[in-house]
């Protein structure tokens, strides 16, 4: 088994648990770290560069990982490529729709494997929902509302994040992360896109939302907003579909609960989602309508009747959830998405789970938004 060695580019706080995860993997080996800012204390056993273009010329790196501020993703990923490297790029994938074409281009020319890491795709409750949607036990995803109520106490004023030139906003910093979740799940393209903002003051747009028509006649709403303390964070993802209404928590989710009209094999597809705990279960064709009171006229209980009994099967209702902490269910994550880049520069036919072009929709999306 070949053993894989990594160099990271950028070694903050996020560059740092990658390195932690991935040195507990097999065929991995964190080698080689360049620092923007100052050298890190933590660096132990890795070579060390302040220059991240001498770091891509190391003939031992196999792997680059770029954990930059966005607005230097593009040429950072564009020069590791030529330098004949396959990346692992932070999302978003860029700031700008050229520099994301750019970087579309390079890799065609290159050959060069290249995913970026929109991991929560690798989340064990995303891939289930998301093979109940192929598998059309859900029905159609109508609609999706994602809240984001996000921490900004290790964001001060001066912080990279709220320069639009180096992050792109919030929109496109922050919430690729949910277009890319809700396209996963749904596979639809978008259509038309609107967005909203406030800003605190001139240098800190805090609050931020946007709406999505998709081809299929999905429509989503996004709100973020970055400004409260970290134990108030919260993120809910709302889901409803034809035949089903689902409720996922955490931004890394881990847990949530759906109420579904299932027949017997939906039903055994619900008890696959990590977790599963059957809260109820009602015969379709016992449960009354209770959409219009008393009196209002017996036809609506006769069509009731129809609907139910040319569907037959249950109402059923439970909570899912994994048992690992936060901390354990990321680390997975991103094990997962090197593996799968890793995948795919043995095997140029696998088809990751996050493509390029699944990152580049999702950050067309939030420029559309912010703009």
């Amino acid at each position: 088994m070949k053993k894989y060695k990594i160099g990271l580019i950028g070694y903050g706080g996020f560059g740092t648990f990658l390195r932690h995860w991935w040195s507990k993997m097999d065929n991995i080996e964190v080698a080689a770290i360049a620092y923007l800012d100052h050298a890190p204390e933590n660096a132990a056993g890795c070579r060390t560069y302040d220059d991240w273009k001498n770091l891509i010329g190391d003939s031992g790196i196999d792997i680059v990982s770029i954990v930059t501020p966005p607005g230097l993703h593009a040429e950072m990923a564009c020069a590791a490529m030529r330098a004949g490297k396959h990346v692992l790029l932070e999302k978003p994938a860029a700031i700008t729709a050229e520099s994301a074409r750019q970087i579309i281009q390079v890799q065609k020319e290159t050959g060069m494997s290249i995913t970026v890491n929109h991991m929560i795709r690798y989340n064990p409750i995303i891939q289930q929902l998301k093979a109940l949607g192929v598998a059309g036990t859900l029905g159609k995803l109508r609609h999706a509302t994602v809240n984001n109520y996000a921490q900004d106490e290790s964001l001060p004023p001066g912080h990279w994040f709220w320069d639009e030139k180096q992050s792109g906003g919030i929109l496109v910093e922050h919430g690729v992360h949910f277009f890319d979740i809700i396209h996963a799940l749904s596979g639809e393209q978008h259509l038309e896109v609107c967005g909203f903002s406030h800003s605190r003051n001139s240098g800190q747009r805090d609050r931020v939302a946007a709406t999505v028509k998709y081809d299929q006649g999905l429509i989503a709403s996004y709100y973020h907003a970055f400004s409260g303390p970290g134990f108030f964070e919260q993120t809910t993802i709302s889901l409803a579909y034809e035949l089903a209404r689902i409720q996922i928590q955490g931004w890394i989710p881990l847990q949530g609960e759906v109420t579904a009209m299932v027949g017997p094999s939906g039903r055994q597809a619900l008890e696959s989602l990590p977790g599963w705990k059957t809260l109820s279960a009602e015969d379709l064709d016992r449960i009354p309508d209770a959409s219009r009171p008393e009196g209002w006229g017996e036809d609506l209980q006769d069509l009731h009747s129809r609907a139910t009994a040319a569907s037959p099967g249950q109402m059923v209702s439970g909570t899912f959830g994994l048992s690992e902490s936060k901390g354990e269910v990321y680390g997975a994550s991103v094990q997962a998405i090197l593996a799968d880049l890793i995948c795919n520069i043995e095997d140029s036919s696998h088809i990751m789970a996050v493509t390029l072009e699944d990152a580049v929709a999702a950050l067309e999306i939030a420029l559309l938004a912010t703009r």
